[in-house]
């Protein structure tokens, strides 16, 4: 039998016992973790030397013998990621239970007392200031709210004065040169009503800005 023929079947007994052991250290049992680092070892050299093995092997012989070694070592590969998983998960777990051991077990003392205090103080009055602050706002939110009622009050208005003052000069038969007056007198009025809205949103946005 040569070489090939010996170290395949032992690769594939040392592989199915890396699967086993990679599915208890998954289950948590991490004492297995020596023996699979050290299987690893020797697979990766039983790997090697296959690899060098079959590019030795007859023309007629070496396709046969090098689909045996890819299976091998596509399984060795996923093997090896799967125990990569579980080691990263372990590790996270381990983690875990050292900083809840370290909670349980933390001694506080009298200097800890005095910094919950502070915070606590801390946090009462910014909370006061808050609410403070939010009092403040509803203020000027109903202030601003008001002044915009009223500068569309007036605007409707001006537009039935508009309407009216149109209509008496259709009746009273002026001049279209009066008419443009009064048309551009309306437009200017309505350009000062948004003027009017935008310094008052700005005003507000400044309070809001200097008030937080």
């Amino acid at each position: 039998m040569s070489e090939l023929e010996r170290l395949l079947p032992v690769s594939h007994r040392r592989l199915q016992s890396l699967q086993s052991m990679v599915d208890q250290y998954g289950r948590g049992e991490s004492n297995v973790l020596g023996q699979i680092i050290g299987l690893q070892e020797q697979l990766t050299a039983d790997c090697e030397r296959l690899a060098v093995l079959v590019k030795k092997e007859p023309a007629h012989r070496r396709e046969t013998v090098k689909y045996r070694y890819d299976q091998l070592m596509f399984e060795y590969r996923a093997l090896s990621t799967a125990l990569q998983r579980h080691r990263a998960v372990q590790s996270e777990r381990e983690k875990e239970r050292a900083e809840r051991s370290e909670l349980l077990n933390r001694q506080f003392t009298a200097n800890d007392n005095s910094d919950t205090i502070l915070s606590l103080d801390a946090a009462i009055s910014f909370n006061d200031k808050a609410t403070h602050s939010n009092r403040g706002l509803d203020r000027l939110l109903d202030t601003g709210t008001e002044a915009l009622k009223q500068l569309r009050d007036q605007r409707s208005s001006l537009g039935v004065i508009k309407k009216r003052m149109s209509s008496v000069i259709s009746a009273l038969g002026l001049s279209q040169t009066v008419m443009k007056l009064v048309e551009r007198r309306s437009t200017t009025d309505q350009y000062l009503f948004y003027l009017g809205c935008i310094i008052t949103l700005l005003i507000m946005f400044l309070l809001l800005y200097f008030v937080l």
